[in-house]
């Protein structure tokens, strides 16, 4: 019986794929440039030893999968990629990551889950559609997270600005404002990567097994709830830009008050005797 483990890691915001591959030589796969894949011949260069069976796949948005690798070995492969120019977010590694193991018995046989009844025939191609089902897994635990506390923020933030202070808060509402927008950017931009891959719809036992995972997993009900706090996020952006609006107009009609004020009050003083007519007017009663 043969163990293989795939644990993805959340690594980097991105990476630029373009100068990974030029590096190892390896084709970026798809149109949209969205992985690159490492075999036995790239990973030697870099664990300085044989890397039989072993494969490493890295997306354009942050997540690295590695198929039958120690802890020890993935350190090594992140440092290397780091001296490499790619820079790496070292505090996202210890909370964004995701391990999937199944076990090949000797007649090539294996269970994508213990709980299965189904066996498939093992086969590389397996190795790859695992990756990428755990690379989006654990890049929409990374969404899940920012948005959850982004949430909270924006909604203690319109606290405040119910209460009328704005003006205290005016620095932290336009960091909340870009932290909003480059979220509801970074789901466009990420939206895609729950696409099937073309080689899956290409074999029908990849295409079920792509399926079992991504339910396994529950890709699309968690994207669902994603779209939908993105939906409340924007809510809370429009009703900050109300509440800012309104505070504004509010500020700006009390300032017409004020103005309005002064004019008949520069008339009432126009008709105030003045202290020194005051005076010569007592001097010549006395």
């Amino acid at each position: 019986m043969n163990n293989i483990k795939i644990k993805s890691i959340k690594i980097a915001p991105f990476f630029s794929l373009k100068k990974i591959a030029d590096i190892f030589g390896s084709p970026v796969q798809f149109n949209w440039d969205e992985y690159i894949i490492l075999n036995e011949k790239h990973l030697e260069f870099v664990l300085k030893y044989g890397a039989q069976n072993k494969y490493v796949y890295i997306f354009k948005y942050g997540c690295i999968s590695f198929a039958n690798f120690e802890d020890k070995e993935i350190f090594t492969f992140i440092k290397y990629i780091e001296s490499i120019g790619a820079k790496v977010n070292y505090s996202l590694t210890y909370k964004y990551y995701g391990v999937h193991n199944i076990k090949v018995l000797p007649n090539q046989k294996f269970k994508l889950l213990e709980t299965d009844d189904m066996e498939y025939d093992y086969s590389n191609a397996i190795i790859h559609t695992i990756s990428i089902i755990l690379s989006k897994s654990t890049e929409l635990y990374r969404f899940e997270s920012e948005l959850t506390k982004l949430l909270v923020e924006a909604e203690k933030f319109i606290i405040f600005l119910k209460k009328g202070r704005l003006g205290s808060y005016r620095k932290k509402s336009s960091l909340l404002v870009s932290k909003i927008m480059r979220f509801k950017y970074d789901s466009i931009y990420n939206i895609k990567i729950l696409d099937r891959p073309s080689f899956v719809d290409q074999s029908l036992t990849l295409r079920n097994i792509y399926d079992s995972l991504s339910s396994y997993y529950e890709l699309d009900e968690r994207l669902n709830v994603i779209k939908g706090k993105t939906d409340n996020l924007h809510d809370i952006l429009d009703l900050y830009t109300n509440l800012s609006f309104n505070q504004s107009e509010n500020r700006l009609l009390l300032f017409e008050i004020f103005l309005l004020t002064l004019f008949p009050l520069s008339h009432i003083f126009h008709y105030i005797p003045k202290p020194e007519i005051s005076l010569e007017f007592l001097t010549n009663l006395f």
